[in-house]
């Protein structure tokens, strides 16, 4: 596994969030990947961990990634805020739009120096921080462009979803299908393609 961790980044103080984090959750993954993930924002567990994706989401997006037939190691994962927006440091909350624009200077340097083929978005604010477009949910499950980056960006609701909202469990499944086919139109290998609500338990 690669990392890329400057001692900017550890040490960034672009927002207040600085003030609040325990520590900056970078990304990581391989520096080689074809597949780019990007979620919203660290939550409490990754926010003390330091990895993204940890708990009850990451279960979930280990499943989708064992569905797509991939990795951890194999694909990079980050987030568009990588220090943790809470409420008196109890509850999360949606990162503001000055912390997503302060951060999306790390955002741009991941992108820059992984150039993958595809990025996956994993909720609103993921989606709107590579596109600029605004987030609709029937904007999910379709090939974009990232004019800035010149990068295929495909969009899926963030795996929490499937921890909230289990009437989408299906819907879920049905857009992976399509990302499987967008992967293999830009000639990205997938496995065997699973279903069932228990993939998602």
């Amino acid at each position: 596994m690669s990392e890329l961790l400057s001692q900017d980044e550890s040490a960034c103080a672009r927002c207040e969030l600085s003030l609040t984090r325990t520590q900056v959750v970078i990304g990581r993954g391989s520096v080689d990947a074809e597949v780019m993930f990007i979620g919203e924002a660290p939550g409490r567990n990754e926010d003390l961990q330091g990895r993204g994706f940890t708990g009850a989401a990451g279960q979930r997006f280990d499943r989708i990634l064992e569905i797509l037939g991939l990795e951890r190691d194999g694909i990079w994962l980050c987030n568009a805020v990588r220090c943790r927006p809470s409420i008196a440091g109890k509850r999360n909350r949606p990162p503001k739009p000055l912390e997503i624009a302060a951060c999306r200077h790390w955002l741009k340097s991941d992108l820059d120096r992984v150039r993958p083929r595809l990025i996956v978005t994993l909720g609103r604010v993921a989606f709107e921080s590579v596109t600029g477009m605004e987030w609709r949910a029937e904007r999910r499950s379709t090939l974009y462009e990232a004019q800035e980056f010149k990068i295929p960006v495909f969009a899926l609701y963030h795996p929490a979803y499937l921890i909230y909202r289990r009437d989408l469990v299906g819907t879920y499944h049905q857009d992976l299908e399509a990302l499987r086919a967008a992967m293999r139109s830009l000639r990205i290998s997938v496995g065997n393609m699973s279903h069932g609500d228990a993939a998602f338990n």
